[in-house]
């Protein structure tokens, strides 16, 4: 009689543990390459919104996208450089209250490709447009639960942006001194200061370093480092690692034009020159 050849037990186990050792190697491969892709794909992003902001520049006097604070401080009214180290309020709408002012409305004619903002390995803000709210304070009030409540933070966008996910940040500081209180020829060393980056917020650097006190790192980066988490600054538990988007750190285009990767901890240790702080001074707000 033939005796029919097979696998034995132990050796299709052999097998099977072989195959699964190989895929425990290949797997976290094959995440890296998938991640190295993301970060490529983001920093041709940002890469063309700072070009489309260096059109922008050309185009109105060396001057970048203006200040934007935030409307629920001001009320939605616009704030105004008075000169010296000075701003105060106005008596328009704020550029973050109006929908046709905000920076990334303003560079949009440069590009003319919403799927830009949007970083493939993250962003903590999809933006959702409301018919009734449509720019101003007064309309960026709904009611909820008979109370009138705040809306979006008066961050008001154009419809064209309803369901992106917004991915990136403004230097908030280089915009106060390179748009309302001067332009790029400000700037001494542009090639270190922020333009743009991977940001939890669509400022990159927050207010408190325009007009505050608190230049500690633990205020101007955190929405950089940890940009896939909200509230870095103000929350410690969202201040982790894999709260970082790109393998531990960031994508920063700069104000020169040039566009880098760096690591989370340089960035931390490098938070004053990134910000600007080294070379721009504070304003105060009347």
């Amino acid at each position: 009689m033939r005796q029919r050849v097979g696998f034995t037990l132990i050796e299709l186990l052999v097998v099977i543990a072989i195959i699964a050792i190989l895929a425990a190697i290949l797997f976290p491969v094959f995440a890296q390459a998938r991640e190295k892709a993301r970060q490529a794909q983001c920093t041709s992003n940002l890469r063309n919104i700072t070009m489309a902001m260096m059109q922008y520049i050309n185009d109105y006097d060396e001057r970048v996208t203006p200040f934007e604070m935030w409307g629920g401080f001001t009320g939605c009214r616009d704030v105004v450089y008075s000169g010296g180290d000075t701003f105060r309020l106005g008596t328009g709408i704020s550029e973050a209250c109006d929908p046709f002012q905000r920076w990334a409305h303003r560079i949009h004619p440069y590009m003319r490709n919403l799927q830009i903002y949007t970083d493939p390995s993250g962003g903590t803000d999809v933006i959702r447009f409301e018919p009734w709210f449509r720019g101003g304070c007064k309309q960026a009030f709904a009611p909820v639960l008979g109370q009138p409540a705040l809306v979006a933070w008066c961050w008001s966008w154009h419809p064209m942006f309803n369901m992106i996910r917004f991915s990136y940040g403004y230097n908030q500081l280089l915009a106060a001194h390179a748009a309302s209180a001067g332009n790029l020829a400000k700037i001494q060393r542009p090639a270190s200061v922020l333009l743009f980056s991977d940001s939890s917020h669509k400022d990159a650097v927050p207010e408190q370093v325009v007009f505050g006190q608190w230049w500690d790192p633990i205020y101007i980066v955190p929405r950089i480092v940890y940009a896939n988490a909200c509230g870095g600054a103000c929350n410690p538990r969202a201040r982790i690692e894999d709260n970082t988007r790109h393998h531990n750190g960031s994508i920063i285009s700069f104000a020169d034009g040039h566009t880098k990767y760096m690591q989370f901890s340089q960035i931390w240790a490098r938070g004053l020159e990134i910000a600007g702080l080294d070379q721009m001074s504070r304003f105060r707000l009347q």
